[in-house]
């Protein structure tokens, strides 16, 4: 859609319009937002459909993660750290999950969500209080429904 957008500006600036500069400068400020943070919604969108080879494809397509805005790089820690407990690799999960619980989400629903998955890794690697206190903080934001069920789940099994 950006790229059309610019192609069209190109076009008006041949034309010597002088809205065609500030269509041009809004075509290419779309551009660079959608190569420069698109892969992370395309990864979200993903993991939301609970495909997380596409949520792998899409991290690993991110080029340039210290140029995201703050928002999709909280996002990008996220995903990062889904993956990697996809691919048991705990400690590196809880580092970008700490990063992503710390930065600019969307909602406290997405926050309290990193929470439950820190305490997923806590839960496997054996620290029951560290997960007890990821639980409490996920159970202390607002958060919708399913939430709730994943902290009943973790809670059962962090109880039994």
């Amino acid at each position: 859609m950006a790229l059309l957008g610019f192609i069209c500006a190109l076009y008006l600036s041949l034309q010597t319009s002088w809205f065609a500069w500030l269509f041009t400068f809004v075509a290419l400020w779309l551009t660079w937002d959608a190569l420069r943070n698109g892969t992370v919604w395309h990864g979200f969108d993903a993991f939301r459909a609970g495909n997380i080879s596409a949520v792998r494809n899409a991290m690993e397509q991110t080029r340039w993660p210290n140029m995201l805005s703050p928002r999709s790089l909280a996002y990008y820690h996220w995903l990062k750290g889904v993956v990697d407990m996809a691919d048991s690799r705990f400690a590196a999960a809880k580092v970008h999950l700490l990063v992503a619980a710390s930065g600019s989400l969307h909602t406290e629903n997405d926050r309290s969500l990193v929470h439950c998955l820190l305490g997923e890794i806590a839960l496997q690697e054996q620290e029951s209080e560290v997960a007890r206190e990821h639980l409490r903080h996920a159970r202390a934001l607002q958060h919708r429904p399913h939430v709730d069920r994943i902290i009943a789940s973790l809670s059962a099994r962090l109880n039994s």
